[in-house]
């Protein structure tokens, strides 16, 4: 029976099925004590029976265990599903070499006409000898321990994102057939050596394996490591070919290609190296003593090639019909001056070469990832131009731009607290083979090869990150200025000091090593699209003004500054000398997202080095936000309020009122929004920032986070009588949650605290959960009695309930697979969190002990916008939920993917001229 998803075997989980073929069925699935992915493949039911068979598989599983090269597949292990034994290996990402080898669909029939071979696309010689040389050096390491292959084919080879070569299943045809199976011997009908689909009356269509046999394999004999050298010959072939070596209708057709079809080697490239076309003949001699004895030598012969290429020595067809212009009865100054007349004309009619050709093309998201969080930048472009990296609800996706699909980066989708699940702000070295990331409470970076993250220091949520070419990472940290940290890890240093009220994003340092670039939003100013670019010297601290009225600057070498204002990317020439802009501002895209709700400087795009562009189309940047109501149907409805850049929302405790943060018309504040009255009245009118609304639970205050004197915790007069009165002055950036039965205040603090304040009398503050993990978004239970919080204590956030206030009493897991944002129904016996896609809820009971039921999906988020802190809020009548919902291109256009510009430096060139 196939595995579902959440199957385990020993120490895996199942998470999904990846393929299934004669060698049984493939899953993927994850290591649960060495948290890593892996793939399980589950054999065929031949073996329950037969325990002889079994007994002298595990015995090869075990010889095979013992290879280990970068350039073959590892097996790990051996477990049981039911009673059949399932083989643990090496998850690889990325396509096979079949896959790209494949044309698009419709371009290649599903099987080859009678008597002729699968037709498929060339792969460029450039990027076929590196597969080939390091498929060589697998099959080297393997013949070096006497491991044979035997089933050496473009399925058998993967390619990962960054040209790693991993060959799988490597001996598993000698340890899956029968005993003594080497060839089509006895029992080979079954053998996974031959991989066919099945017909009514026939055998069926050939579709791999056949084709790579060598003849002595094909005849059934005995066979050593020349028979994978024969099957190198012929992938080696068929990469540079785009053709199969030999094909047919049906097994016997095809073995009889491999026994007896002469090559046609006119059909390689004309420019494939002489030495390239010599190991193809020495790899296919049908008589095994002449072939190449070691696969050592084809790698040499392919590094003779790489470093000294050289033009075919034989050309197609149509060139063998005459004879060369050297052979002809020519002179050699007849040649010359012919040459050199072509030269000439050459010069005067070609002129300049044409500029290469702006191309536009979307890139649309898995059928399951959305942009759930663009209040950071969420993707990047490798400097190179050939990796694109983005953050969805899913974790970082990593896209080369010359495939059709991207790959998820292991490791990157542990989830968090604070609203938002998953790794966000990709950015890449300056190399191109890193892509840093935050995650939690850290940055980390992760190899565009897979990999395990690696953790490079402890901070909060970069506003913008960048990679320098000394290997040191620049950050912004809003109020807290610029810092760097070495891009191998360590402390993180302040580089940029900002004053009280500035805002800090998107830090570059330029050419020279001595001024930054970035983006300061002053004291008093709330929108971010009335900032400033400026640059800052890291020595002597001056300070210049290049734009007013912009966000998120980039340099290029092409002498530009990049920048956006109101969802579209300007550009202006930059003496970077001089530090001066040299010319007006010329618009050159529109519709590029920015941060949701404006709560940061970022711009959703990203430019390579080789002139390439892509960006998040919409216009979220300081957008639209509605307030709605959503049932546990999923229907929705609006509030009736008008649509500005909200950030949060709260219910009152009598459900007549929302209070909510919102920038206005000149700062961030708090606002209150009457249900019955349709009216929004604003509460708070300081120039600082006022945000994270909690009604008090008689509903007569409200509690608010402010970076006013100091920052800390406020209230004030629901009716907006009285002045604003500070509770509690910290620079940890506190969030007011909930209220303990005796009416202490719970909240939340940098870096992942929770604390309790008492707000009548002195006003004492203790912190309850003080960890090396992340706890955030604490919820008391309408009794009083239970505290749930999300935590990232098991590597990703889970929701966890304790006693309250006896934390020490006991603890229950609540999600199983990820979740944050917990809220309490009004009647305690239910609670609802988040998950990546997902609105859930699970059933609890708290007599006589805690015990919570397996939650359940209620709905999928898609279209909701996200925000830090608790994302959404509950109505007293337990059924509906406020729910922040984007407008204006917000969620509906992120959810159709990125654009992506080839070569729009030419476009940048030619409309913003450098003097």
């Amino acid at each position: 029976m196939p595995l579902s998803p959440g199957t385990k075997l020993g120490v895996y989980e199942v998470t999904a099925q990846i393929g299934a073929g004669g060698m049984g069925e493939v899953y993927r699935a994850h290591d649960t004590t060495l948290d890593r992915d892996v793939a399980i493949k589950v054999l065929p039911d031949a073996f329950v029976n037969d325990p002889e068979r079994l007994a002298r598989f595990e015995r090869e599983a075990k010889v095979l265990a013992s290879l280990n090269h970068p350039n073959i597949a590892a097996i790990y292990g051996l477990e049981k599903s039911g009673d059949s034994p399932a083989l643990v290996l090496e998850y690889v990402e990325g396509p096979t070499l079949q896959d790209l080898l494949t044309p698009s669909p419709g371009l290649r029939p599903s099987s080859p006409p009678a008597g002729e071979r699968a037709i498929g696309k060339p792969l460029p010689l450039e990027e076929a000898l590196p597969i080939a040389r390091q498929i060589a050096e697998a099959l080297e390491a393997a013949h070096e321990q006497g491991i044979i292959h035997r089933d050496l084919k473009p399925a058998n080879v993967k390619v990962k994102a960054d040209g790693t070569v991993k060959v799988l299943d490597f001996g598993l045809a000698k340890a899956l057939s029968p005993a003594g199976g080497e060839g089509l011997g006895k029992g080979d009908a079954e053998s996974p050596t031959m991989t066919m689909t099945a017909a009514a009356t026939k055998m069926g269509v050939i579709m791999g394996t056949a084709a790579y046999m060598s003849p002595e394999q094909a005849k059934g004999r005995q066979v050593d490591k020349r028979a994978d050298i024969w099957a190198f010959g012929v992938v080696l072939f068929e990469m540079l070919t785009g053709r199969q070596a030999f094909g047919g209708t049906d097994i016997s057709e095809t073995l009889a290609a491999v026994l007896r079809q002469e090559m046609d080697w006119t059909e390689l490239p004309a420019d494939t190296p002489h030495s390239i076309r010599r190991l193809l003949r020495r790899c296919l001699e049908r008589d095994h003593r002449r072939r190449l004895p070691e696969i050592g030598t084809a790698r040499l012969e392919i590094d003779e090639a790489d470093a000294a290429p050289e033009a075919a020595a034989v050309a197609a067809t149509a060139s063998r019909a005459q004879p060369a212009l050297w052979q002809r009865p020519v002179s050699i100054a007849a040649i010359a001056l012919v040459a050199l007349a072509l030269g000439g004309l050459a010069v005067w009619t070609l002129g300049p070469p044409e500029p290469p050709p702006i191309v536009r093309m979307p890139i649309p998201l898995g059928a399951d990832e959305t942009f759930s969080n663009t209040g950071r930048h969420a993707v990047a472009i490798s400097p190179d131009g050939t990796q694109i990296v983005y953050s969805a609800n899913l974790g970082l996706s990593l896209r080369p731009v010359d495939q059709l699909e991207a790959t998820p980066l292991a490791g990157t989708s542990e989830g968090v607290g604070g609203g938002i699940p998953g790794a966000r702000n990709p950015f890449f070295s300056s190399d191109s083979q890193w892509i840093g990331y935050h995650v939690g409470a850290q940055l980390k970076k992760v190899s565009i090869g897979g990999g395990a993250p690696v953790t490079l220091c402890e901070c909060d949520a970069p506003w913008g990150a960048s990679w320098g070419a000394d290997n040191t990472i620049l950050f912004g940290r809003g109020p807290g200025g610029i810092w760097q940290v070495p891009g191998a890890g360590g402390t993180p240093e302040r580089l940029i000091a900002v004053e009280e009220g500035e805002l800090a994003h998107g830090p570059q340092m330029l050419p020279g090593g001595e001024w930054v670039l970035f983006t300061l939003r002053p004291a008093g100013t709330s929108v971010w699209d009335a900032a400033q670019i400026v640059v800052q010297s890291v020595t002597t601290g001056e300070r210049q003004v290049l734009i007013e009225g912009g966000r998120d600057g980039r340099y290029l070498a092409t002498g530009h500054l990049v920048y956006a204002l109101n969802n579209v990317l300007f550009a202006v020439p930059l003496d970077l000398d001089a530090r001066d802009v040299t010319g007006g501002p010329v618009s050159l895209v529109a519709g590029v997202q920015g941060a949701s709700g404006g709560r940061t400087g970022a711009a959703q795009f990203s430019l390579a080095g080789n002139g390439s562009l892509v960006y998040i189309p919409g216009s979220a940047g300081g957008g639209q936000i509605e307030l709605v109501w959503v049932d546990r149907a999923a229907q929705t409805q609006s509030v009736g309020a008008d649509q500005l850049a909200y950030g949060r929302g709260r219910v009152s405790p009598d459900g007549t009122r929302v209070a909510v943060d919102t920038p206005g018309e000149d700062n961030p504040d708090v606002w209150i929004y009457d249900l019955a009255r349709e009216t929004l009245t604003r509460l708070t009118f300081d120039e600082a920032v006022d945000v994270f609304p909690l009604w008090t639970p008689d509903g007569s205050r409200v509690v608010f986070q402010s970076l006013r004197e100091g920052g800390g915790l406020f209230w004030k007069a629901a009716d907006g009588t009285g002045e604003v009165e500070r509770l509690l002055e910290s620079s940890d950036a506190p969030r007011p949650y909930g209220w303990s039965a005796d009416g202490r205040l719970v909240f939340e603090q940098a870096p992942g605290d929770i604390g309790v304040l008492t707000v009548d009398g002195d006003r004492t503050m203790e912190l309850v959960l003080d960890t090396e993990f992340r706890e955030a978004e604490p919820a008391i239970s309408p009794d009083g009695r239970w505290i749930a919080y999300d935590s990232n204590e098991s590597g990703q956030s889970e929701i966890y309930v304790r006693p309250f206030p006896d934390l020490d009493d006991g603890k229950w897991q609540v999600s199983a697979a990820g979740g944050f944002d917990p809220v309490w129904s009004p009647d305690g016996r239910e609670l609802f969190f988040l998950s990546s896609s997902e609105f859930m809820v699970a059933r609890v009971e708290t007599e006589p002990t805690f015990n919570a039921a397996t939650p359940e999906s209620l709905f999928i988020r898609t279209g909701f916008a996200a925000s830090a802190g608790r994302e959404y809020d509950i109505a007293p009548d337990g059924e509906r939920f406020l729910f922040l919902r984007g407008q204006g291109g917000q969620v509906a256009d992120g959810n159709l993917g990125l654009v992506f510009v080839q070569n729009w430096f030419e476009e940048l060139r030619a409309r913003v001229p450098v003097p």
